[in-house]
């Protein structure tokens, strides 16, 4: 590829191309704004406006339209690219350089690279431009955005040709390097908006010097532009595109070897930017084989006709909904007469979330008469209108268990296909007046299915439906629904659903996780490696050390002190291995890992309640010479390893396991960093590693210990087991340690550490220098000091990020994200909800819920991840907005 770039690319524009550009009314400029965002842009002019001085420069005289990035991009030394093409003969050539010279009506271009293009997917057209070229830099209307308008979604739907600036630059002077514009051509609907910031276009076998390509490989940051021949309206975005590869996308595009995914981050749109109009010629030919194969129909199966009954639309309107208001199209009425159906809906439709709802994959949501007749009997009510279940197609004969993914019908003029089941949402729960109806609506497998408009036409009630065609995998909205929902360990049905073609981009997302984090899961457990128990020692009479050493002899994996070990127990008489974490309590040993698990009793609450499973199997059935399953250190309580500043090590009952670890490591290192280390328990018998704690303070200067029992034995003596007598609280810390500025460590039962927290806090201790880890069930103790710390100010950027909303299903709830929160489960507790939960650190899966719309990022990540198309809130935020099924 590199020998025949090199032969078809020259440093120079040949003669050929020197008389080329000088014949053109329109150059397509691809450059970089100061934020490094590429855009695409157009100038015009008449013949001759562009033209060759030499065979390496290229003028253009003319100046961008108003509101173009172009018009702050021109400096001199800057990349910029260029491509001419001829749309009447389908010739194009291209150019890249960088800006030589600004003039005060245009610039010039220092080319460096000048090459030819094919011609293949170029539809035909007569430019011709009118009056009004010497007005086009003048102030006007722009619309800048950071997502899709319904007009903006519309322009790029019906869209035949778009222009795609991309970039390579890396240090030094290479002449592969700079901006570049190409073309991407296609049938109107070629490229298809996902939603109001997500589109996809196909990518066809083309000269294959992958100069586009190439440069997104490296840098996925473009911008596209779309022109509007008959208006003279253009459309840029800047953005990030992803190339798929994978045959599940590239067959939704006959002809296609590659589909680019753009996710849109800025938009300008002005209206008539330019004096354009035009005279279609025709499409490439090319496409002609592009179209897909009649495929043979199935032996006739059904038992009724299948008729449109009534075209159902709406206009977001704001409704009250949990004390605030809600905006939503779902109230959709009948339409009399005929409409069009056009890409992205029905003519006079709307929706109120262009993400959630809307696109090409949801341009029609269409619901069965059979199953009014069904909710009329389960919900006992005789009320329901057409529309009455948010559709835009009330339809009889098309039931969820017969009509497939893929299905292509006719309706009147229209050709339509089936792209999805339905994700029903709260609002359907406002709609029908019932709380929660979303999910009694999803479990009965009744939800209905949404139209990708194929060819736009008329249609109208009474309208008959004719198959035309169908999938081969027959694959039915049902089946395919139940996959995503309710048959989430069906890993081959999830690989099946993936194969058909017109599954949308958003559920084929959802079933390509699935399989990711199913191969993931493996992985991870594959990761547990084999340990040896090499030597059991009591510390107590309720804390026991294991020493762990690897069975394979491989070097051990690096840990930060108060870090903790995952295992993975395999006890008799349960059916599945038992997930459980213990800290370590030892300093790093190139030879082995240290925990020491305390034995849990019945809780005094419920006296005949089984002990602690996980510590009754340590302490009973773990002995020397077993092997136990691991997994690598992991955790975010441990201390800076670099930080000189004191440290107060506070710990009550087995809470003091990552507490040694820190402090051993620390003496291990020499640190002369202050140590205060400071346990409480109930007595001597119960004191695990009181003799090394008081050895390691006598060895080093730097160590100072209290110890304090709160019911301390006869046999316990003052001053030589323990240092006071009671509870470790706030006072004790006023009364032993010296003024200083501290890092405090926390560890303990959570009534311990919560006093703590907020005895500190009250203290004027900053919640930065406060780090506390729970065993066990605990919750936020930002939450629970309340008002003992100061409020913090909320920064512009938080508040903006505040807008994502997350729907608790459920419980009906809809909050605005909060930024202090550092979790989703913290937003849930906020505003009173008690989702269930334990660890709050991914490991348990207590708290994993279904995630029915939007996408996550996990703060910790999952030791293994969840269920697919599920969430662990304890440990995730929001990348986006949500409809969480809690």
């Amino acid at each position: 590829m590199e020998q025949a770039g090199r032969k078809l690319i020259r440093d120079h524009m040949p003669e050929e191309h020197q008389k080329f550009f000088p014949q053109l009314p329109l150059l397509m400029l691809g450059t970089v704004d100061a934020g490094g965002r590429p855009w695409a842009s157009v100038v015009a002019g008449p013949p001759g406006f562009v033209r060759a001085i030499d065979a390496r420069t290229l003028r253009i005289n003319a100046r961008p339209t108003y509101g173009d990035p172009l018009n702050k991009a021109l400096l001199e030394g800057a990349d910029i690219g260029a491509l001419g093409l001829e749309f009447p003969t389908r010739r194009r050539n291209r150019v890249n350089g960088s800006v030589s010279r600004v003039r005060q009506h245009g610039f010039d271009i220092r080319v460096s690279q000048s090459f030819g293009n094919c011609p293949k997917y170029i539809q035909a057209r007569e430019i011709d431009l009118g009056d009004g070229l010497e007005a086009i830099g003048e102030k006007r209307a722009v619309r800048r955005g950071e997502a899709l308008n319904r007009a903006e979604a519309a322009m790029v739907a019906r869209a035949d040709t778009l222009f795609i600036a991309s970039q390579f630059r890396e240090d030094g002077e290479d002449w592969t390097q700079g901006a570049d514009v190409s073309h991407r051509g296609g049938r109107p609907g070629f490229v298809i908006v996902a939603h109001e910031t997500s589109l996809l276009f196909p990518d066809y076998s083309g000269n294959c010097m992958f100069n586009t390509l190439g440069n997104l490989t490296v840098n996925p940051k473009c911008g596209l532009l779309f022109i509007d021949f008959e208006t003279g309206d253009t459309l840029q975005a800047s953005g990030e595109a992803e190339i798929l590869w994978e045959p599940h996308h590239t067959r939704r595009f006959p002809g296609a070897e590659r589909v680019v995914a753009f996710r849109v981050e800025e938009t300008r749109h002005v209206e008539r930017a330019l004096p354009v109009t035009s005279v279609f010629g025709g499409y490439s030919p090319v496409f002609e084989k592009f179209e897909p194969a009649e495929t043979p129909l199935p032996a006739p199966e059904r038992h009724a006709p299948m008729r449109l009954l009534s075209v159902n639309v709406s206009m977001p309107k704001a409704v009250a909904h949990a004390g605030k208001e809600v905006a939503t199209g779902i109230f959709k009425e009948p339409v009399e007469g005929r409409v069009m159906l056009r890409r992205l809906n029905v003519e006079g439709d709307g929706q109120a979330d262009l993400r959630g709802h809307g696109g090409a994959f949801r341009a029609v949501y269409v619901y069965a008469m059979e199953n009014y007749d069904y909710w009329k009997r389960e919900l006992g009510r005789d009320d329901f209108s057409y529309g009455q279940f948010g559709e835009n197609f009330t339809v009889e004969g098309m039931l969820d268990d017969e009509v497939c993914v893929g299905d292509v019908f006719r309706i009147g003029d229209a050709l339509v296909e089936v792209s999805q089941p339905r994700i029903p949402c709260y609002k359907l729960a406002i709609r029908m007046g019932i709380d929660g109806f979303q999910n009694r609506f999803l479990e009965s497998g009744r939800v209905g299915f949404y139209f990708r408009v194929v060819e736009e036409g008329e249609i109208g009630a009474g309208d008959a439906i004719a198959l035309v065609s169908r999938d081969p995998r027959r694959m039915t909205v049902r089946r395919v629904s139940d996959l995503l929902f309710f048959d989430k360990g069906n890993l081959e049905g999830a690989k099946e659903a993936l194969s058909i073609p017109a599954l949308s981009h958003g559920w084929k997302g959802s079933f390509e996780e699935r399989l990711a984090k199913a191969e993931k899961s493996a992985e991870k457990r594959e990761s547990f490696r084999r340990f040896v128990v090499e030597r059991k020692e009591p510390e107590s009479d309720t804390i026991t050390s294991f020493y762990l050493a690897p069975e394979d002899g491989k070097p051990l994996a690096d840990f930060l002190p108060g870090q903790f070990l995952t295992f993975r127990l395999t006890i008799p008489g349960q059916a599945e291995p038992l997930i459980r974490t213990y800290s370590l309590s030892d300093g790093p040993d190139p030879d082995y890992y240290r925990v020491s698990v305390k034995r849990e009793p019945a809780p005094p609450e419920q006296p005949h309640a089984p002990p602690g499973l996980s510590s009754s199997y340590f302490h009973d059935h773990v002995e020397e010479g077993a092997t136990l399953r691991v997994g690598p250190p992991r955790g975010k309580f441990h201390i800076d390893p670099d930080s000189e500043r004191a440290l107060v090590l506070l710990s009550a009952g087995v809470g003091l396991t990552p507490m040694i670890s820190m402090m051993n490591a620390l003496v291990q290192r020499g640190s002369e960093r202050p140590v205060w280390f400071i346990h409480g328990t109930r007595n001597g018998r119960e004191h695990a590693m009181g003799e090394h704690v008081r050895r390691v303070a006598a060895e080093h200067d730097n160590v100072q210990v209290h110890i304090r029992y709160s019911r301390p034995e006869p046999g316990d003596v003052r001053g030589r087991n323990y240092d006071s007598q009671g509870h470790v609280d706030i006072a004790l810390l006023k009364q032993v340690l010296p003024f200083d500025d501290y890092e405090f460590y926390l560890c303990g039962p959570t009534p311990f550490m919560k006093s703590l927290y907020c005895g500190l806090l009250s203290f004027g201790v900053p919640g930065s220098r406060i780090h506390y880890e729970f065993f066990g069930p605990g919750s936020l103790l930002t939450d629970e000091a309340g008002p003992c710390g100061p409020a913090t100010a909320r920064s512009a950027e938080q508040e903006l990020t505040g807008g994502i909303q997350i729907t608790f299903a459920r419980s009906g709830v809809t909050a605005a994200w909060d930024p202090q929160c550092e979790t989703i489960l913290d937003l849930a507790e906020q505003h009173g909800m008690s989702p269930d939960y334990s660890c709050r650190s991914g490991i348990c899966h207590t708290c994993m819920c279904a995630l029915v719309e939007g996408e996550v990022e996990y703060v910790e990540e999952p030791l293994d991840p969840p269920d697919p198309g599920c969430v662990l809130i304890c440990c995730s935020r929001p990348r986006s907005t949500l409809l969480i099924d809690v």
